[in-house]
């Protein structure tokens, strides 16, 4: 059907057919002219003969006159003969006819036949016949003895007859060139086809390597040039899918890396449109990468930065080393940029620029963390060593003279800092132990969650009584099983506790909670306490970091509870989380998973 609806097949069938029609048109019309003109010379020719032998028969008759003796058998003449053959006086008088009474006819002195045989002994007309109702060849030749003209006699013969011959002739010209122009026609198709058919399914195969279907192969034993067309099309397939293959195998390559890569990646070509652009780089830039592909890179993102360190990379043909702050809301990303031009061809003309973007927000924060932790932690420690050496050289300078009371106070004082100092190393080596540990803790002991929490409780109840906030404390009848260490949920519990007796002004009230949800403990410690802004939601879980420093001083503490507490959990693998608004309290629950052969 594919071959059928071929529209360079019926095109060339067409010409083809166009060409053998006129041909035997012309062949039909060639040939029955000339056999028309030869039928017509036979008649003329057989009419000659005929009317010389009229003229030879008909002198006595033109010499004696006696027309009723010649009349008979000139009938009988042209019955037998099939011819009609009238003798004429040198006047033009009808003198006798083989097909008509001689009295009745005209004078045919006139006739074009006649008048012809005058000069040039005989004379030829065809003309329509009124007598006879049908077409004839006259003849006409004249008589004459010893140069005298006695009369003439002409010889005449249907042309229906030649007619029929003609139209015979014709019937069989056209029919025998009709069987050849119809076998001509059958041939020229097949060897159309035997064109076309190749043609057509190296059409298909194009269409198909142009659609990226590279498996057709064609099968041709032809040794002319379509052949070798086809076998040329065969090679040029299979080197094409082995480039796609290739090509194809390092895009695949390239998408993996670029794809896994935690860089951000982002191609502009010379117009500035986007080329390419990782899911990494869309992360970063909060933009969908598939949307962006062949857009202007200012367009999509409306960070000047970025789009001048491509522009500069594209027209400097350098690498460009840059940083870029990103601000979302109140918190925001710190992008270091790479950027270098993009060359293609021998010649390496630029065709656009490529960045790198890597996220530096971590390693800036804990640069700054590092920072705070260094300052805060030599603040802390300077803090009771200065007031632990100010007491000691004072005792030293006037311990005669100092009254026993002062040198108490002053020995008390020192026995406070000194504890104070304490702590904070053993929360330092406490974080140190958890941050170092080369492998996790193994925690095989079963520990019942209520025991835990009540000791907390009781163990900070005299804290709270000081301070007059009411402790609240609600538990389940049920055991809350985990496996962990009881020092380690002890301290997490009471750091949580203490933190929230301390920011709770005097009246205030704690409530703790304990409670199974799924296949979780959840411990929640609720305070009406200063609160917690949200900038600062982030950053309490850091080492000496204080929501406000004077405040926490003056309330004593390390500085390092939270961060303490945030380790324990991660140990345990569970999580902490705060809600709190500033002035009207905080919340904060510990989620840990239960033991599973308890549940």
């Amino acid at each position: 059907m594919g071959l059928l609806r071929s529209r360079i097949l019926w095109k060339i069938y067409a010409v083809f057919v166009a060409v053998i029609v006129i041909a035997a048109v012309i062949v039909s019309v060639v040939v029955s002219g000339v056999i028309e003109e030869r039928t017509l010379a036979d008649v003329r020719r057989a009419l000659d003969v005929r009317s010389q032998m009229l003229s030879r028969l008909s002198r006595p008759i033109l010499e004696s006159g006696r027309v009723a003796e010649g009349d008979e058998w000139i009938k009988t003449l042209g019955k037998e003969t099939r011819t009609r053959f009238t003798v004429i006086s040198a006047a033009g008088l009808v003198l006798s006819d083989s097909d008509k009474d001689p009295q009745l006819m005209d004078n045919h002195h006139l006739r074009p036949e006649v008048q012809d045989s005058v000069c040039h002994t005989f004379g030829v007309s065809t003309r329509y016949s009124a007598t006879l109702k049908t077409r004839m060849m006259y003849l006409a030749r004249s008589v004459r003895i010893q140069g005298e003209l006695l009369g003439y006699v002409r010889a005449a013969l249907p042309l229906t007859l030649i007619n029929q011959r003609v139209s015979d002739s014709r019937r069989m010209i056209i029919f025998g060139i009709g069987i050849i122009t119809l076998l001509t026609l059958v041939l020229g198709f097949f060897l159309a086809r035997h064109f076309i058919k190749p043609l057509l399914q190296l059409t298909k195969m194009a269409e198909a390597m142009a659609a990226g279907d590279f498996s057709l192969s064609l099968k041709s034993k032809r040794r002319d040039e379509i052949g070798r067309l086809v076998q040329a099309f065969n090679l040029m397939a299979v080197k094409s899918r082995a480039r796609i293959e290739t090509i194809n195998t390092d895009r695949s390559k390239l998408n993996a890396i670029l794809t896994g890569m935690r860089e951000g990646v982002v191609a502009v070509d010379r117009d500035d449109l986007v080329i390419h652009i990782n899911q990494a780089a869309a992360a970063m830039l909060q933009i969908d990468a598939a949307a962006s592909i062949g857009k202007l890179i200012w367009e999509i993102t409306r960070l000047q930065e970025l789009s001048s360190i491509l522009n500069d990379a594209s027209q400097q043909g350098c690498e460009i080393k840059r940083n870029l702050n990103i601000s979302y809301g109140i918190s925001g990303q710190v992008v270091e940029m790479h950027a270098v031009p993009l060359t293609h061809g021998e010649t390496e003309a630029r065709s656009g620029a490529m960045v790198v973007l890597l996220d530096i927000s971590e390693v800036r924060r804990l640069e700054t963390i590092r920072r705070d932790f260094v300052s805060n932690a030599s603040h802390e420690l300077k803090t009771p060593i200065t007031a632990i050496r100010a007491l000691v050289e004072t005792l030293i300078d006037d311990s005669a003279q100092m009254h026993e009371t002062v040198r108490l106070s002053f020995l008390d004082k020192i026995a406070k800092q000194s504890l104070r100092l304490s702590a904070i190393v053993v929360d330092l080596l406490a974080l140190s132990r958890f941050e170092s540990q080369p492998e996790p803790l193994v925690l095989n002991a079963v520990v019942d969650l209520r025991t835990v929490v009540s000791d907390a409780v009781k163990g900070l109840v005299p804290l709270a009584d000081e301070k007059n906030i009411t402790f609240e404390l609600s538990e389940p009848v049920a055991e809350l099983e985990i496996l962990s260490d009881a020092e380690f949920i002890d301290q997490a519990i009471t750091n949580i506790l203490d933190n929230a007796i301390k920011y709770t002004p005097a009246g205030g009230r704690v409530s703790v909670s304990l409670q199974s949800i799924a296949a979780e403990a959840v411990i929640s410690v609720e305070d009406t306490g200063i609160g917690i802004a949200p900038q600062d939601k982030e950053r309490i879980f850091e080492r000496f970091y204080r929501v406000d420093k004077a405040r926490s001083r003056e309330l004593g503490g390390t500085g390092l509870g939270l961060a303490i507490v945030r380790h324990i959990v991660l140990v345990h693998k569970g999580r902490i989380e705060v809600d709190s608004q500033p002035g009207r309290g905080t919340t904060f629950r510990i989620v840990l998973p239960l033991n599973v052969q308890s549940i």
